[in-house]
């Protein structure tokens, strides 16, 4: 997935939120059908809550490069510290159009994770900005380097050497 160049426009979208998005929800789901192939929303409709939200969005777009994820809770931070527990996921916190730039041409983010408190516009902004934005392949190396930590690590010198400290 890492190494998948391009935009997220014309992918498969999977949607999960949790009750701070009731009041919008037309809105956002309307939107988002002009953005991708198809809408997907990845809720548990008998608990709304960020975390079950969270898995089913992530679960199902683990591994396929032709969906990516939108996540909205209250601040999107509870739904960004979940989603990036997932292997394979690399899930962006944006709060502004080039915060959602950046995590799509640096760090070539497949899940964005945004703030139902900013209201529907400003995420309108925000969610095209991720999905028209591609990633060109800048700083391949360092993502590479990165999806080392998703598995057991060796423990480094300096590990090992505080912890013989201690």
């Amino acid at each position: 997935m890492i190494r998948t160049l391009g935009s997220h426009t014309g992918k498969r979208i999977v949607f999960g939120y949790d009750r701070y998005l009731a009041d919008e929800l037309p809105a956002y789901r309307e939107h988002l059908l002009t953005i991708g192939i198809e809408l997907v929303e990845g809720i548990d409709h008998g608990r709304l809550h960020y975390l079950t939200s969270a898995e089913l969005t992530c679960s199902a777009i683990q591994g396929d490069a032709n969906a990516f994820g939108i996540l909205c809770c209250g601040t999107g931070m509870g739904m960004s510290i979940a989603a990036n527990k997932f292997a394979g996921i690399y899930a962006a916190r944006c709060t502004s159009i080039e915060d959602a730039q950046v995590a799509r041409t640096i760090n070539n983010a497949n899940v964005l994770c945004i703030a139902a408190n900013l209201g529907f516009d400003a995420n309108r902004r925000i969610i095209d900005a991720f999905a028209q934005t591609p990633f060109t392949g800048r700083k391949l190396d360092e993502l590479e380097y990165i999806t080392t930590f998703e598995g057991p690590l060796p423990e480094s010198a300096l590990a090992a050497s505080l912890r013989r400290t201690a």
